[in-house]
């Protein structure tokens, strides 16, 4: 559990804790401790390129940040196919073999990219230095069984003063986030009743429209009349929401952790309730709270950002072999005096750097930052961390 660094300063002056990672620092204990723990809770806002998530206890906020998903997956996936292709046409020999891929025909496969994607939320869930008792994420946006009764259960949906915000969100995905009346995006919307609650229109998702605020006004003061009816096709597009990934998530988290689930109207409700920003992290910590509605003072004072990258290349495996030299190895330098690709190096006792790569004179390189070294020798860099694949970058935020 956290301390203060005053705290932790004497520990390890003392010799009863040692150091273990370096971001997040984190110390462990050399003496037993009785193993008293007190239970994290970790709230997850699931996304395709970023997923927010902060872990509470003790009524705050220990850590959050965004894991920033990988989106280069399909394009290796599709370079690989193209050099496999083209090494099987060289093998004019050989007849092709198109169906020994076991793994793309096992039952509940899931495309590399959604795997890759739920992976990274469950590696990072594990690597936390927090004792997790309990996993919340957010499933989707809506809860389908009531679109068309929002009074099936609890206060909150006896609310009459304002549409239900179930339907408002489910109006809004079904139309793709576009005005149906002039088709304009990237603008503020607001969902229309086809049939006016005066008439007797209901709140159900076949009464309802998706305008923006200009045609919505527009149409109430009668300058222009409603040319489009309800859009079909909504189940169609839920569906693919719900079902890439979500179930192989659930299993994997379920084998360690509890897991709750709760849906994406329900966070914006509680969120806004609350008068956070609309954030991920923010999201992340009304997820968290949701299912005991405590008041948690949002802040990112440990606040991180979390990139991944490859230990390794194959590239190798891949290229055109070199005459007389046969395939040869994509990176030439493994290491440099004891430095690899990956590791975290302190540079002149000043910048904090990660290796991408070994030059071919032993240089060690870095990622291109205006007024920082691009590159440096190693008897100018002190190693801090080794190669991982999980990257912690620590903002601070004011």
């Amino acid at each position: 559990m956290p301390c203060k660094p005053a705290k932790a300063r004497k520990l390890l002056r003392d010799g009863k804790a040692k150091p273990v990672k370096r971001v997040p620092f984190t110390i462990q204990l050399t003496w037993d401790c009785e193993e008293n723990l007190q239970p994290v809770i970790i709230g997850i806002d699931k996304g395709s390129k970023i997923t927010g998530f902060s872990a509470i206890a003790n009524d705050e906020i220990l850590v959050s940040g965004y894991i920033n998903h990988r989106r280069d997956v399909t394009q290796k996936m599709e370079a690989r196919a193209a050099n496999r292709r083209q090494r099987r046409n060289r093998l004019w020999h050989r007849p092709p073999r198109f169906n020994n891929r076991s793994s793309s025909k096992r039952s509940g496969r899931l495309p590399p990219s959604g795997k890759a994607n739920a992976d990274e939320v469950i590696r990072v869930i594990n690597t936390l230095p927090l004792p997790i008792t309990s996993v919340i994420i957010e499933d989707v946006l809506i809860d389908i069984a009531k679109l068309n009764d929002p009074t099936l259960a609890g206060k909150d949906y006896q609310k009459s003063n304002r549409l239900h915000e179930n339907l408002t969100k489910a109006t809004l995905l079904r139309d793709d986030f576009r005005c149906q009346q002039c088709h304009v995006k990237n603008t503020r919307l607001e969902v229309h009743h086809i049939k006016p609650s005066s008439e007797g229109g209901k709140n159900t998702i076949k009464n309802l429209i998706t305008l923006c605020s200009k045609c919505h006004s527009h149409i109430h003061s009668g300058k222009i009349r409603l040319k489009t009816k309800g859009v079909s096709g909504f189940e169609d597009k839920i569906a693919q929401r719900t079902m890439q990934g979500k179930h192989y998530l659930e299993m994997n988290i379920r084998k360690k952790y509890d897991f709750e689930r709760v849906y994406g109207y329900q966070t914006a409700e509680f969120r806004k309730e609350l008068g956070l920003p609309k954030d991920h992290d923010s999201d992340a910590l009304a997820i968290a709270t949701l299912g005991t509605g405590k008041r948690i003072r949002f802040h990112r004072d440990n606040f991180y950002t979390i990139n991944f990258r490859p230990v390794q290349t194959r590239r190798r495996y891949h290229d055109l072999p070199v005459n007389g030299a046969g395939r040869v190895k994509y990176q030439l330098n493994e290491d440099s005096e004891g430095f690899r690709k990956g590791d975290i190096v302190l540079v002149k006792n000043r910048y904090v750097k990660q290796v991408n790569s070994i030059y071919s004179t032993g240089a060690l390189a870095f990622k291109r930052v205006k007024g920082e070294p691009g590159s440096s020798i190693p008897k100018n860099c002190q190693l801090l961390e080794r190669q991982s694949s999980i990257v912690f970058y620590s903002i601070k935020c004011h």
